[in-house]
Formats: C-alpha cells, structure tokens, sequence
C-alpha cells in the first residue's frame, strides 16, 4: 500500500502539482499551527474593502502611466548552458541578478538540470548524482544565495528496490520502486556546481518550497498533514526549525485548503497539492511569498523572520501570476482572471493574456505598466538595479538580452 500511494503522490507531482511522498513519525517540537484570529480576519476584511474598489479600475481611470522595455539580444551564447524550448516557472535569481533556470526534456524521465545562465560561464545543477541519496524523482524547488544553490527534494536513503518495475506512462521508461521510508531533503551545492552537503529535514511536515534570508537563515513552506493546515517556518541553516510565522488569513482560508479538512483523503492530497501555487520570490533583499492567480496579499519575510502583510492592487480583469526576481523594485506579472489552469494560453503580446507592472512595495499599489518588446515576457528572469535580464534560447544555445527601466 505504502509503494502505491507513493506512486500515485508522484504521478500527481509530474501532472503539475507537486505531491510529495513523507513520512509520518514522532512529531518535531514545535508551536502547534496558529489559526487566523477574529483580529487578524477583521483587518483582512478592512484591507478587501479598502481595495475592492481600486481593483474595478483600468489603467486610464487610475492614470497609471506606461514604460517600455526595449531588450538588446547579446550575441554569444552562454558557455555550459543547454537550454530547451520548455522550462519551468517560477525562475529564481541570485542576489547578483543571475537567472538560474531548470530546463525541461520531456524524453529525460527524472529530477531535471537547473543551469545558472552567468554570460561568463554557466554551471549545472542536478541531484541526480547525489551520493546516499536515492528515488529523488522531482525537484520541488530551489533558492540561491550569494554562496548555496538549494534544491528541495523527496528521496530515501535506502537503496533496496521492488524486484519489478511499475510503467508510469506511453514512451517512459519502466520505473524503479524505491522501497525505503522517503523524506524530504535539502540538497546543497556551491555556486559553481559542486555538490556540498545534503540535510534532512523535520519529518512531520511536507515540504514545499525553501527560499534563503539575508541571516543565512531559511524560510520553509510546508504543509502538516497531521492538522491538514500549511505552515510558514524559520530554519535555521541546518534545517531545523526555529519558530513558526503567521501566514495571510485570506490565503489560510482559501477554498482548497478548507475542503481538504474534511476527511476525504483525496481532498487532502489536492490541499497539499494546492500550495504547488503559493510561491516565494526574493524581492529587495528580502522574500515575498505570494498565491499565484488569486487576489491575495502577499506576505513580505525579511532576516530574522520579521513580516508585513501587504495588499494588491490587481488591475481590473486580472490576478497575480508571478513576481520577478529583483533587488531594487517589486515587478509583477498578472494575468486575466478567465483564463483556464489548463490548456495553452496565448502569451503573445496583443492577447493581453498577461500584462505586467511595477508595484509599489509600500502598499501594492500600481504604479506603471511595462510594456516588453520583443515577445520575451514569458523568458523576463530578473531585475537588478533596473535593469532586466531575459533569455532566448536556440536549439540547446542560451542567449541572454537586457533592458533598462528608467525610474
């Protein structure tokens, strides 16, 4: 039974929403999950008041002026870069606005190659060589900090498999079964590539996304399958946790994650799978973690855990769908609110399916769109100090562009 739901967990992770495997021991000494309190949802409540009327204005209602991006290509490819035509979202950045990117191939049935695209050289990323570490499957997410790459993975260090092998789908390789207890694991190389430490992380809790704060402590989404709730921590750089932070009571209540408290296994498995869309971008020196298509605050974590709430200001007909990584302004991606989660979307410029603004960080207010020349707002990576990188890439050769955005 144990192999099954793991199996079934990892065919949900590679329909796009992340369901790790875990396991359940003997519970990490930590505060039990705090609940919104009555203060916390009434302030909530004043804030979607407050905003609810902004967010039926256009552009010309609020004059919101506009900019543009005008890219200029560089023309040599980026040495020990291999790019492909797909690649996942969201992209991470390092403090020194170097885009690192996993690539996607279809035909390599395993966790996939994170490349930092540097113009004087890049470097490959991959747990698939981790030595002790076995079944790693899926990346589940990734930070950079001025000297770590972090790779977030669900594995097992017992390398005993079933004696046969499970098909996971038409022109995939048979799969092996990796029979041991799994758990999540922080995979950690230096900035050139070379693999440094792996540490296991608290056992109770699945682990979703991991971003690194300016102390050279961690911030930690996870979800609890024990109270079916998701939780926001303070790890320490080994891994552990220091204390729990309050998450936005909007996003606390959010519809899956109350349907997933009913008892129904699978509404549990869609909870966790649900926070596949809350996101951490780092933003002036700090963490933004936000709720992908959804009108959400965002929650703004800077060194030593502290957090301010702060809500958007979306424009008319449209939610939040990315923030870019950025050390000097908060840039964000929306996208309209009809669109479908599945299927393609026409991401060309003059279908208006995505649009793309500079927020004021102080309040999420809208202070000016960008307009992207050149059709690279799908590839757009990082702004640093005004200037925004984004890539091209050809065959397997990765080309970087960059534009200036004036204050």
């Amino acid at each position: 039974m144990r192999v099954l739901l793991l199996l079934m967990l990892s065919v949900i992770g590679i329909a796009g929403h992340p369901a790790d495997a875990f396991a359940q021991e003997a519970p990490v000494p930590v505060p039990a999950p705090v609940p919104a309190t009555a203060a916390h949802v009434a302030h909530q409540q004043a804030v979607e008041s407050a905003t609810a009327a902004v967010d039926q204005l256009d552009d010309s209602a609020l004059q919101i002026p506009v900019a543009k991006l005008d890219f200029k290509p560089q023309q040599a490819a980026i040495p020990g870069a291999n790019g492909s035509m797909a690649f996942s979202s969201p992209i991470v950045c390092s403090p020194s606005g170097i885009p690192f990117v996993t690539f996607i191939e279809p035909s390599d049935f395993g966790p996939q190659t994170i490349y930092s695209l540097d113009p004087k050289g890049g470097h490959a990323f991959s747990v698939k060589e981790v030595p002790g570490l076995y079944d790693t499957n899926f990346i589940h997410g990734y930070f950079v900090s001025d000297s770590v790459v972090g790779i977030l993975v669900n594995g097992t260090k017992d390398s005993k498999v079933a004696p046969n092998t499970v098909s996971i789908g038409p022109k995939l390789p048979p799969k092996h079964i990796y029979t041991g207890e799994h758990h999540d694991y922080l995979v950690e190389f230096d900035i050139s590539g070379n693999y440094k430490t792996t540490l296991e992380l608290p056992e109770r809790y699945q682990f979703r996304r991991l971003a690194a704060l300016q102390d050279d402590t961690l911030l930690a989404l996870a979800y609890d399958p024990a109270n079916l709730v998701p939780m926001l921590f303070l790890l320490d750089s080994g891994g552990n946790i220091i204390r729990t932070l309050q998450i936005p009571a909007e996003m606390v209540t959010s519809p899956e994650i109350v349907t997933g408290q009913s008892g129904d296994i699978g509404k549990q498995i869609r909870a966790a799978g649900s926070l596949s869309w809350w996101i951490f971008a780092p933003t002036r020196n700090r963490v933004l973690l936000y709720q992908a298509h959804s009108k959400s605050p965002v929650l703004e974590v800077g060194a030593g855990g502290a957090v301010r709430e702060v809500p958007l200001h979306s424009p008319k007909g449209y939610v939040l769908e990315s923030v870019l990584s950025g050390n000097d302004r908060w840039i964000m991606r929306f996208r309209k609110e009809s669109l479908s989660d599945a299927g393609a979307i026409d991401a060309r410029p003059e279908a208006n399916n995505y649009v793309l603004y500079e927020v004021d960080s102080s309040d999420g207010s809208l202070r000016r769109r960008i307009e992207v020349e050149g059709g690279l707002l799908s590839s757009l990576a990082c702004e640093q100090d005004g200037v925004f990188t984004a890539f091209s890439v050809d065959g397997e050769k990765v080309t970087l562009a960059t534009a200036d955005l004036p204050r």
